[in-house]
């Protein structure tokens, strides 16, 4: 791959780069790497590519001194095919990792915390009894896990939060409700302690999400609420399908970047006057046909990562004024999906599976962008095999590191 800059990128110079963070997940409460610690390896949550074979977890080992960097290490079946495996998180104390299987609204649980390299499965969980099907973020919060469900068993709404212990014991469900009382639909969730909000945003029910998720069938909301108290306190429309929700970082911050998939667009929400509304703007308006699927931050709160599944790219943004991002650099990849961004913010995991079907004919991999001083550059050395797996291709989805 080759990078192509299409503005120069002298304000990184000028920026510097972030000190390391203790940070390994999108939730708040993980106590992740420790600062000043490098990861060592990714997890990959991965579906078996033709449905025939077990899904699996597979462990990458991204260790720059190791002999077997860039490759796939070890696999920890789930055991059964065709569950649609999709996100997945870590747990509190980061040594255990929640992996969501859409298809067959199931959870397993994986042990990474007796041996990282060696993952073990120790239970799968039927989330049926929730009352809600479609398990897609996994979110840690103090005590378990907060499940972002699709909709309700059945195929239709509300999308709803679903709280797991750490065994994986359901404890409580909070469904999102619109004002006027009518169902709500879920994706994705973030939340900020330090201002007592979460935020939801919205895709489509489980039914349309495996017919592949047309526009007639996707959300628009963004679903403002009350942390402490699980309360809804507004739901504001953007364009359809907003799918990530990506807090800025530093306890100070106040802002929050949303992605609209299908309206090819990004927004940007802040609490800009202190009286606990939050305000949401179109920041990013795209090409018709990008579908920006997910977003990064980096830890300093300089630079907004996103990637273009149908555009083909990865873009690094210059977010130094959040409400007017510009765009600094750009590398072209098949189909990019999810990202992971190292605590130190210098490197950049990128996986290209999403959906079974969406996927198309697509070569599945994974790829470790550096960002530096010069923008992004893929590392040549990192071409972990999801070809050559014991039970056949796979397709690579959502990631952690470790």
């Amino acid at each position: 791959m080759t990078l192509r800059t299409l503005i120069p990128v002298a304000a990184l110079v000028a920026a510097g780069f972030v000190a390391p963070r203790p940070v390994a997940d999108e939730s708040p409460f993980v106590k992740g790497l420790k600062p000043g610690e490098r990861e060592r390896i990714l997890y990959v949550w991965t579906r078996d590519a033709d449905h025939q074979q077990s899904d699996l977890l597979a462990v990458v080992d991204v260790d720059p001194q190791s002999e077997t960097f860039g490759e796939i290490i070890a696999t920890a079946p789930t055991g059964s095919a065709a569950n649609e495996v999709h996100h997945f998180g870590y747990n509190v104390d980061a040594n255990r990792i929640f992996g969501g299987a859409i298809a067959t609204n199931t959870v397993y649980i994986y042990d990474v915390g007796t041996d990282p390299r060696n993952p073990s499965l120790i239970r799968q969980v039927q989330l049926d009894e929730t009352g809600y099907s479609g398990p897609h973020s996994v979110f840690a919060v103090p005590g378990g896990v907060m499940l972002a469900m699709l909709g309700a068993v059945g195929g239709g709404g509300p999308g709803a939060l679903v709280l797991l212990n750490d065994e994986g014991e359901f404890v409580e469900a909070y469904p999102v409700v619109n004002p006027d009382g009518s169902p709500g639909l879920m994706y994705d969730v973030g939340v900020k302690p330090a201002m007592n909000r979460m935020i939801t945003s919205a895709w489509a029910h489980p039914m349309h999400v495996m017919e592949g998720t047309h526009l007639e069938h996707a959300g628009k909301q963004a679903v403002v609420w009350d942390w402490e108290q699980k309360k809804v306190l507004q739901v504001e429309d953007l364009d359809p399908a907003p799918f990530a929700v990506r807090w800025m970082h530093g306890p100070d911050a106040r802002g929050v970047f949303v992605n609209a998939a299908l309206g090819n667009s990004v927004w940007y929400g802040e609490d800009g006057d202190g009286d606990g509304v939050m305000r949401f703007h179109r920041v990013l308006s795209l090409p018709d046909g990008s579908v920006p699927v997910d977003m990064r931050v980096s830890y300093d709160d300089r630079f907004l990562y996103l990637s273009q599944w149908a555009g083909g790219k990865v873009q690094q943004y210059d977010i130094s004024d959040p409400t007017s991002p510009e765009l600094l650099t750009e590398v072209p990849l098949p189909q990019p999906n999810m990202m992971s961004l190292s605590p130190d913010s210098r490197r950049l995991y990128v996986t290209n599976s999403i959906l079974s079907g969406m996927d198309g004919d697509v070569e599945f991999g994974a790829w470790l962008l550096h960002v530096g001083p010069d923008g992004m550059r893929v590392d040549p050395d990192f071409h972990p095999d999801f070809k050559g797996l014991p039970n056949g291709a796979g397709a690579p989805h959502d990631m952690l590191l470790k």
